[in-house]
């Protein structure tokens, strides 16, 4: 059993004239590219139009053995995805992004949408992906059923040194000596 396997991705941005007054561009994640070429920073792979789409890789899928319940959630929607994280840029540079990186987990693309920062975007998982991850999936072990614990039976307390219990299992000490 594999700990944890790794799959390279590229992250596709494009950038289009966007039709608020108050924004000159829109920026939106279009798609990942599995196994793409190691690019330096944002390179232009595609101008046309106003319309520019950049590419940024390698950034890395990581599949965890502990975190299974949540890529089984993913395959279960129906449409499988992976989300594509870019953090903010500080510096004036075009695309104002720096790529934070790729996951299958759901609940991690939540948490870092839950910050409002940056920009987040599901996109479909390759179908090469899909079955890669399926394979990843069905070599691990079953996890084991939720059980719920029991609690332990509680003691009461015990006289000690001449004092009583404050809880009795006889009862309100004014209804005993009643």
């Amino acid at each position: 059993m594999q700990r944890e396997v790794i799959a390279p991705f590229g992250i596709v941005l494009e950038r289009r004239p966007s039709s608020s007054k108050w924004a000159d561009w829109s920026w939106k994640i279009t798609e990942v590219i599995p196994d793409a070429p190691a690019t330096d920073g944002w390179t232009v792979i595609h101008e046309d139009d106003g319309v520019t789409r950049y590419l940024s890789s390698p950034h890395m899928l990581v599949l965890h053995h502990k975190m299974v319940e949540a890529y089984d959630a993913n395959i279960e929607t129906g449409s499988p995805s992976i989300w594509a994280m870019l953090d903010d840029e500080i510096t004036p540079a075009m695309p104002p992004y720096r790529p934070r990186g790729v996951t299958a987990d759901p609940y991690e693309a939540q948490g870092v949408l839950d910050s409002a920062a940056g920009l987040v975007e599901r996109v479909a998982m390759p179908r090469e992906t899909v079955a890669w991850m399926a394979q990843y999936l069905a070599s691990l072990p079953e996890a084991p059923a939720f059980r719920k614990r029991r609690r332990d039976r509680i003691e009461t307390e015990k006289q000690i040194f001449g004092k009583e219990p404050i809880f009795s299992p006889l009862g309100r000490r004014e209804e005993r000596e009643s």
